[in-house]
């Protein structure tokens, strides 16, 4: 295929500021050159390539490669966004969009909905979770990305798409013309009492309506009688830094500093500036876990750097830096760059040093200048180190590092295999589509209350064992015991006997007799997590027949995490121990700023 010449100035826009961060995480031992002496030495790169290369060159493929080199040399989180990628962006943060209401993904290679969004055009007209979509607008699905997918079924609002579904139990398809509307997602996908007296909130991400939801689930919460909160921010990606602000705001007190940002063209102090709408003398709990950062990280270390609130769970990911989006033109490509870094009230870093620039440590980003001398340079880096302890405003002692180190870890027991195989395949969910039409039939109520008999679970077990895919998936141990059956094979085949299985009668028993007894364990795993594999079941069932949120209150039941927030809350000495710094510590504290 020929491609013409192009202009390299979509090249030269898209690496500008890039290049400006790249010459400051140089090595060392390379003295930077002068920028624009660099970026003519790529353009005339380039330029020849396209212009003396033996074959023609794809311009968009260049232009990418030349923009992946550059992010090479940078950190995870610069990127060039395509005008697709930099919409989808846009629609996440800004938490609506055009669209008919259903989550959608690939089971078994086919879109199906995981669940229709209460209220929706989607819900309203009787969509429901586990429908497979066969065609959009009459178009076959087969072989539709999820991306294109959901490209279709979204449009401009008052528009009108047609979706053929297939449904367990129904002969034929049926043909649903669904009229799009504004689709807001929620922040707050479920708050609710989890005792007469602790209410609990689940922030799932950081989008221009995340404060007006919070503050709304505050208020109901409140009206129920709640003297306690649990606020849950696991597996919460961030967002937008001014509603980590707000959100903080509805907590600190005034004038209590939130979060500083610090970089080479920037330097911000953020402070709470209302009235907390939560009172300062209501005991918190705030839930992180691995999967928290950016802006869940700056919550959760401002309300624990002030004593505010005790963090439970695990460590939090640890991504402390600031992106800025820079649009290079008028058809919707963007650069997001990182342009800072956060530090929590009293100095402590959230990034951790494999999210920085090259793998350096945040300090030696912090502080690189190729215009210090050697002496200066050790002195700053010999100073850093005594940064890595901090105090909070009780003076309990935190430690740097990145990240938000819980002040009650709390370890999960590991999931059992069948089980966690059972999840990773979606087997509650594929059950639950096959099972409720017969339940429905047979009027069965299913509601929080509902027990799942012995022979639903036996009805799944059977199930599972009938999934061919589920069949194949194998433990470690198997997968092991096929390995040795090769190797003996091989040194069988060494040794002169040229048989394609093991021909050692004895070594046939005994590899048989272990593969049996594994097999027979994953049989065994199924009762041993009879409990679990219940409320498995019951988890998708409610999904099914209630709503996510009756779903989630029922799984809350059973979370270890938000279980051992609860015992804190519930016992008035236990939480302000935890809270409070030990005499000694706190005896030799620094007080710090505020």
């Amino acid at each position: 295929m020929m491609f013409k010449p192009f202009s390299f100035r979509s090249v030269f826009m898209a690496t500008l500021s890039a290049l400006c961060i790249a010459n400051a995480a140089t090595d060392k031992k390379t003295p930077p050159g002068d920028f624009y002496d660099e970026v003519s030495r790529l353009n005339k790169v380039l330029s020849e390539v396209n212009r003396k290369y033996v074959e023609n060159v794809n311009p968009t493929e260049l232009t990418d490669a030349a923009i992946n080199g550059i992010r090479n040399i940078l950190d995870p989180h610069t990127t060039v966004f395509a005008p697709k990628d930099y919409e989808s962006l846009r629609v996440s943060m800004e938490g609506k969009f055009g669209g008919v209401g259903i989550t959608i993904s690939l089971r078994d290679n086919i879109l199906t909905v995981i669940s229709p969004l209460s209220g929706t055009p989607a819900f309203k007209l009787g969509i429901r979770a586990g429908d497979r979509i066969r065609k959009i607008d009459g178009k076959e699905t087969k072989g539709m990305s999820l991306d294109d997918a959901v490209n279709k079924l979204r449009g401009k609002i008052g528009t009108d798409v047609t979706v053929a579904i297939e449904r367990e139990g129904v002969p034929d398809l049926m043909d649903y013309t669904i009229t799009r509307a504004e689709i807001i997602v929620h922040a707050v996908p479920y708050y609710g009492m989890v005792t007469p007296d602790i209410g609990y909130i689940k922030l799932a991400t950081f989008s221009d309506k995340t404060t007006s939801d919070v503050e709304n689930a505050i208020r109901s919460l409140q009206k129920q009688g709640m003297k306690k909160l649990i606020l849950d921010m696991r597996y919460n990606p961030g967002g937008l830094l001014n509603q980590a602000i707000e959100i903080s705001e509805l907590f600190l007190k005034p004038g209590n500093v939130i979060v500083s940002t610090r970089g080479r063209t920037q330097k911000t102090e953020s402070a709470a500036r209302r009235t907390p709408l939560v009172k300062p003398e209501v005991p918190m709990v705030v839930l992180v876990n691995q999967g928290s950062a950016s802006a869940a990280e700056i919550v959760s270390g401002a309300l624990q750097d002030w004593d505010r609130a005790l963090i439970v769970g695990k460590t939090s990911f640890g991504k402390g830096s600031v992106q800025t989006i820079f649009p290079l033109d008028n058809q919707g490509n963007a650069l997001k760059l990182t342009t800072a870094f956060y530090y929590l009230p009293f100095g402590r870093c959230i990034n951790k040093p494999e999210n920085g620039i090259k793998g350096l440590t945040l300090q030696d980003e912090e502080y690189e200048d190729e215009e210090k001398d050697v002496a200066k340079t050790d002195s700053v880096k010999a100073d850093t180190a005594k940064r890595d302890t901090f105090y909070t405003n009780n003076g309990r002692m935190m430690f740097g590092g990145g990240g938000i180190k819980p002040d009650v870890d709390v370890e999960l027991d590991p999931m059992p295999w069948v089980v966690q195989v059972q999840e990773r395949m979606a087997m509650y969910f594929k059950f639950a589509v096959k099972i409720r039409p017969s339940l429905e039939k047979a009027q069965v109520k299913v509601n929080s209350e509902w027990v799942v008999p012995d022979s639903l679970f036996t009805q799944f077990k059977a199930f599972c064992k009938k999934d061919s895919n589920f069949m194949k998936v194998k433990s470690n141990a198997l997968v092991g015991v096929d390995q040795l059956e090769k190797s003996i094979i091989r040194e069988q085949n060494y040794m002169g006997d040229s048989a394609k299985t093991i021909s050692d009668s004895t070594l046939v028993k005994r590899i048989n007799e272990m593969r049996k007894a594994l097999e027979d364990n994953r049989d065994a795993q199924f009762e041993a997590n009879k409990d679990y594999i219940k409320d498995g079941i019951k988890r998708e069932l409610l999904t099914a027949f209630v709503n996510d949120s009756v779903s989630t209150a029922f799984s809350l039941k059973r979370d270890k995490q938000l279980n051992e927030a609860i015992k804190y809350l519930s016992d008035t000495q236990l939480y302000k121990k935890a809270i409070s710094a030990p005499p000694k510590q706190k005896k030799n504290a620094a007080k710090p700023k505020k």
